[in-house]
């Protein structure tokens, strides 16, 4: 461990995976610039994009700990750098919420998932029992069905599910690149793809840092769901976790507790409450504006990018 993810872990356990060292450097070569932070009375990884006056700051999972000294200081170091807004979502739940309207940040919507699942990991029996009783079945089902999981690093594979699961969801995904720079730059971070008679019917992707595994990206090509291979696929990866030393598995993302039952994600909310766990709500994504005009055309800016990418992901479909 390096001296900045051992600084991390003494001021936050566990340290946020976000906020890690490995993570900057992932994030460097996805085009921020990256400035870690020692405040006075605590840290921050902070990405930037833009130049000069339309330049602006995200602490993704920052700063930590999560406390309001530390926001001071962070909007200090903002100001004194004139960015146009500062955005962070800390790992800490609503109680912080008062704390940030009082100097001047304001709710916008989310970049990290407010609302997961943590679910503890310990024996095989232990975990099994904490499941729900279906996905206890289902897991044995996908066992005698002969879904076979296996480990790796097979971006490409990934890349293919996702992008089926993304295109039946009507959303975007990463590709192919950005999981090969995360499965080089993270210490510990695997493919699992499931197969049924040697065809791949489905992937995840699950990171670990400071003792906590992170489900963090997965797909389907929806084909033999009835051999239920997204629950082998967790089961498996939560063991492997467990056998790498970490107490606890990260579902990273579920509705709200109040969200409708026909919302989006709402089928992906039930299956993750299957594994049981810990709810947890943080309390989300903020924005303090630090330079009002700049950060007006800062924002016509990305709005005019992500049309663009709109567009594209339009054409490619037709």
């Amino acid at each position: 461990m390096n001296a900045w993810d051992a600084e991390l872990a003494r001021r936050a356990r566990p340290a946020p995976l976000l906020q890690s060292w490995a993570w900057g450097e992932v994030q460097a070569r996805a085009g921020w610039r990256v400035h870690r932070l020692h405040l006075k009375s605590g840290l921050g990884t902070i990405l930037v994009k833009g130049a000069g006056a339309l330049a602006w700051g995200y602490a993704p999972r920052g700063p930590v700990p999560p406390e309001p000294v530390v926001l001071d200081e962070l909007a200090g170091w903002a100001r004194d750098r004139r960015l146009a807004r500062l955005r962070l979502d800390p790992e800490t739940g609503p109680e912080l919420a008062p704390e940030l309207e009082r100097r001047g940040f304001r709710r916008v919507a989310q970049v990290q998932p407010p609302h997961t699942l943590i679910v503890p990991l310990g024996d095989q029996d232990s975990m099994l029992a904490s499941f729900k009783p279906k996905w206890r079945y289902n897991i044995r089902l996908a066992e005698r069905r002969g879904v076979q999981v296996r480990a790796g690093s097979d971006a490409d594979e990934l890349a293919r599910q996702a992008a089926a699961t993304a295109g039946r969801e009507g959303i975007s995904l990463p590709g192919s690149d950005y999981y090969s720079l995360l499965l080089d730059r993270l210490e510990w971070c695997r493919v699992y793809v499931a197969e049924l008679d040697g065809e791949a019917i489905a992937a995840i992707l699950v990171a670990v840092h400071d003792g906590r595994a992170y489900y963090l990206f997965g797909g389907s090509n929806g084909r033999h769901r009835d051999a239920m291979p997204n629950h082998a696929l967790h089961w498996r990866a939560m063991r492997d976790a467990r056998d790498a030393g970490c107490a606890d598995y990260d579902l990273w993302g579920i509705p709200p507790p109040d969200a409708r039952p026909d919302a989006a994600w709402a089928g992906i909310g039930r299956f993750k409450e299957g594994f049981g766990g810990r709810r947890v709500e943080y309390v989300g994504t903020w924005d303090l504006v630090l330079r009002p005009l700049p950060h007006r055309v800062a924002g016509l800016v990305e709005k005019g990018r992500e049309r663009a990418r709109r567009v594209r992901r339009l054409v490619n479909k037709s």
